[in-house]
C-alpha cells in the first residue's frame, strides 16, 4: 500500500512540475515577442536637428548609424502632435517592421496603435513601460547623465543657486532633475555655499523660445548663476538671455554639445550618444532579440554620455568628471540612493 501510494505521490509531483512549467512558459510568451525581421526601420521625431538638443542628437545617431551600415533608418522630424496618429498608421500600413517614437510624446498613440499591427514593432525611446507584446521602451537613464552634469555645476557655482528648466513633468523627468539638483546642492555646501538650493520651473513646451527667456531672466533675479536646460529647443530662449546679461551666469548643456553655439556661457555639455542607441537597436533588431522583453535600461555601461568642455574649464575639474563617469560606469555609484 505504502509503494503505490509512494507512486501517486510521485507522478503527482511530475504532473505539478509540468503544469508549473508550462505556466512559466505561457507567461514568458505573454510578455516577450519574436518580430519578423524588416529592412523598413523608420524614426519618427516631434522635432528637428535645428533645436540642437534632444532630436539633433537622434538625427546624429542616425545618421552616424547610416554612414556605417548599408541598411538605411529612415526618419521624419517636426512631427506636429495632431498628425502623431496619422504618421505612426501611415508607416504602419506601408510594412514598415519597426516604428521607432523618439520620446515619450509617442506613448499615447503608439499604445492605441501597435494592437491593430501585430507583426510591426513599436519602440518608443524614453517610453513607459506597456504590456502590449509588440511594444518596447528603450529608456536612456538620463539619470547618469544628469549626476555627471550635476558634478559640473556643484564644483563651478559661485553664489550655490542652480536653476532647472524642464519641457513636461513626466515621471523620467522628474527623476533626472532631483538627482541633479540634491547632487549639486550637495557639493556646493560641501565646499562651504551652505544656503546653496535649485530653482525649478517646467515649460510644458518644448518649443517656446520666450518662455525660456523669460523663465531665466526670473532665476537670474534670484541669483542663480548656474542653469540647466533640458526642453528642446526652449534652451536657445534660455542661452539669449544669458547672453543679455553677460558674466552673470553660466549654462550646462545637455544631449548636444551646446558649448559649440556659445562656449563663454555654456561651460560644459553632456552629450548623448545616439549613434550608439541606434546601433544597439539594430543589432538587436537584426539578431531578433528586440521584443524579449518590456524595458532596455542604456547607459553609461554602454557609454553612452561623455562631456565637451569650453576652453574656459580645464584641469582638475576634467580630471574629477572623467572619475565621475568611470564609477558610473562600474557601478560604484548607486543613484537609487543619492
Amino acid at each position: 500500500m505504502r509503494t503505490n501510494s509512494r507512486k501517486v505521490m510521485i507522478k503527482y509531483l511530475c504532473a505539478l512540475m509540468i503544469l508549473t512549467i508550462l505556466f512559466l512558459y505561457l507567461i514568458c510568451h505573454r510578455f516577450s515577442v519574436q518580430m519578423p525581421y524588416s529592412q523598413k526601420v523608420i524614426v519618427l521625431l516631434s522635432g528637428s536637428e535645428e533645436d540642437m538638443s534632444w532630436n539633433k542628437a537622434n538625427i546624429d545617431g542616425i545618421k552616424s548609424y547610416n554612414a556605417k551600415n548599408d541598411q538605411r533608418i529612415e526618419y521624419i522630424e517636426n512631427i506636429a502632435e495632431k498628425d502623431f496618429e496619422r504618421k505612426v498608421l501611415q508607416y504602419a500600413d506601408q510594412g514598415y517592421g519597426l516604428i521607432i517614437g523618439a520620446g515619450a510624446q509617442f506613448n499615447d498613440v503608439i499604445e492605441a496603435t501597435a494592437p491593430q499591427y501585430k507583426n510591426t514593432l513599436f519602440c518608443i525611446i524614453n517610453g513607459s513601460t506597456f504590456n502590449q507584446k509588440n511594444i518596447i521602451s528603450v529608456q536612456i537613464k538620463e539619470e547618469e547623465a544628469a549626476y555627471i552634469a550635476s558634478c559640473i555645476a556643484g564644483k563651478l557655482t559661485k553664489t550655490g543657486v542652480f536653476a532647472d528648466i524642464a519641457g513636461f513633468p513626466n515621471e523620467p523627468m522628474k527623476k533626472m532633475l532631483d538627482i541633479y539638483e540634491k547632487n549639486a546642492v550637495r557639493i556646493a555646501r560641501e565646499r562651504g555655499l551652505n544656503q546653496a538650493h535649485c530653482l525649478r520651473a517646467y515649460t510644458n513646451s518644448w518649443d517656446d523660445l520666450d518662455l525660456g527667456y523669460k523663465i531665466t531672466e526670473q532665476v537670474l533675479e534670484e541669483n542663480a548663476d548656474i542653469v540647466l536646460v533640458y526642453a528642446n529647443k526652449v534652451w536657445q530662449g534660455s542661452l539669449k538671455a544669458l547672453q543679455a546679461e553677460p558674466n552673470k551666469a553660466s549654462m550646462i548643456g545637455i544631449a548636444t554639445n551646446q558649448c559649440s553655439i556659445d562656449e563663454n556661457i555654456v561651460l560644459a555639455s553632456v552629450i548623448f550618444d545616439f549613434d550608439k542607441v541606434y546601433a544597439w537597436i539594430m543589432g538587436e533588431y537584426k539578431k531578433g532579440h528586440l521584443g524579449k522583453q518590456r524595458v532596455y535600461p542604456l547607459g553609461m555601461s554602454q557609454d553612452l554620455f561623455h562631456v565637451q568642455y569650453s576652453k574656459k574649464i580645464q584641469g582638475q575639474v576634467i580630471e574629477e568628471i572623467n572619475d565621475v563617469q568611470k564609477d558610473l560606469k562600474a557601478g560604484r555609484i548607486n543613484l537609487g540612493k543619492e
